[in-house]
């Protein structure tokens, strides 16, 4: 049995360097690493806004003009997420330390022929279904309801995304109330600017753009079994 996730390829030293931490952790580590965690969270902030923003612009060929504010949506978000980690990462403990490397082994998941590792979280069904139409919509001509049902995909996805990989890890870890209200700023922040950025862009999107964004999108979704605990 698989389940439909959204999911986009880890780096190798991504996938390295979290993999030691999460065996250190499980395997009885007596400090804290609060570099390591800061290095690990901070490339996966900049690999997965990558996926997630950068890849899907270039995939769309948007125009420079266009690209700018999507530069400018990922250093907005960028600034806001680094600023999270950077604080939290030295005041968490070590609970909180092995807490984060049970988080990692979450979102973590081996492509089928084990070649590479996914950072995945998995959807549910209307959702997957919702995604993979874009490109038929795009195929059959209907483009008004494509950048509709674009559009509402992407909200979806930004707050899907936002709660796997900020909200459950800030529930998880404990924070207190300084961190916490730290955290839920950069959260705000970065839903704020990814909303800003679909509703703007999608619907400036010509018809060949649209269908090259629908198939990246559609692409991002992937059957996985799931996740052992």
């Amino acid at each position: 049995m698989t389940v439909p996730h959204v999911a986009f390829r880890s780096s190798d030293g991504l996938h390295q360097q979290t993999d030691g931490f999460i065996r250190r952790m499980q395997a009885g580590a007596t400090r804290p690493e609060p570099k390591e965690i800061e290095a690990i969270m901070g490339t996966f902030i900049e690999e997965a806004l990558n996926a997630f923003i950068v890849r899907a612009a270039e995939a769309a060929d948007l125009s420079s003009g266009m690209f700018r504010v999507v530069n400018m949506t990922c250093q907005t978000i960028s600034k806001a997420t680094h600023l999270v980690i950077s604080r939290s990462a030295k005041k968490m403990d070590l609970q909180q330390n092995q807490a984060a490397a049970d988080y990692m082994d979450q979102v973590r998941q081996p492509a089928p022929d084990d070649d590479f590792w996914y950072v995945a979280f998995p959807v549910g069904e209307a959702l997957a279904s919702q995604g993979n139409n874009l490109p038929k919509l795009c195929e059959n001509g209907d483009y008004q309801a494509a950048r509709q049902e674009m559009v509402a995909y992407l909200l979806s996805l930004t707050d899907e995304a936002i709660d796997w990989y900020f909200e459950r890890p800030m529930a998880l870890l404990g924070f207190g109330p300084v961190l916490r209200k730290l955290a839920s700023v950069g959260v705000e922040t970065t839903r704020k600017a990814s909303r800003s950025l679909i509703n703007n862009l999608i619907p400036k999107l010509n018809e060949e753009q649209l269908a090259a964004s629908a198939r990246y999108q559609a692409s991002m979704l992937v059957p996985l079994p799931p996740r052992q605990s």
